[in-house]
């Protein structure tokens, strides 16, 4: 009774040492209402903690466009309002990046996303992310 029991324990072990190589992308937001506002923390592996710093800057000094909340189709549904806070890197990246980041944008709407949300971080990247629970 106890080996099948060891063997049980050793399978489980293996599949949580193999999870974290194969979740290896996230895209994952949280979001809050105040009032007319949505403020969106996102949880992106597609930009490194530098590369949000970079993008926040060149936002602020009107050398990139502002980051759109978009729907399927691409159309925009709301621009940023206000700073890209840069929060922390996070050990997940994606496209073979080693991190990522946490970033905190605020889109002026009180329309509430769920389940899906797709950024548009600049002209070319569309990230569709996923609410987390």
């Amino acid at each position: 009774m106890k080996r099948p029991l060891l063997t049980l324990a050793g399978f489980a072990l293996s599949i949580l040492a193999v999870q974290p190589a194969s979740a290896a992308c996230m895209n994952k937001f949280l979001r809050r209402g105040d009032g007319p506002r949505q403020i969106v923390t996102l949880l992106t592996g597609k930009l490194t903690f530098q590369e949000a710093q970079a993008l926040s800057a060149a936002i602020q000094q009107n050398k990139a466009p502002a980051i759109q909340w978009v729907d399927e189709k691409g159309k925009e549904i709301a621009r940023q309002f206000g700073e890209l806070k840069v929060v922390r890197p996070m050990p997940v990246g994606c496209d073979g990046k080693a991190s990522g980041v946490v970033a905190i944008v605020t889109f002026p709407t009180p329309q509430q996303p769920t389940k899906k949300m797709s950024i548009k971080l600049d002209n070319e990247t569309i990230v569709v992310f996923d609410e987390s629970q």
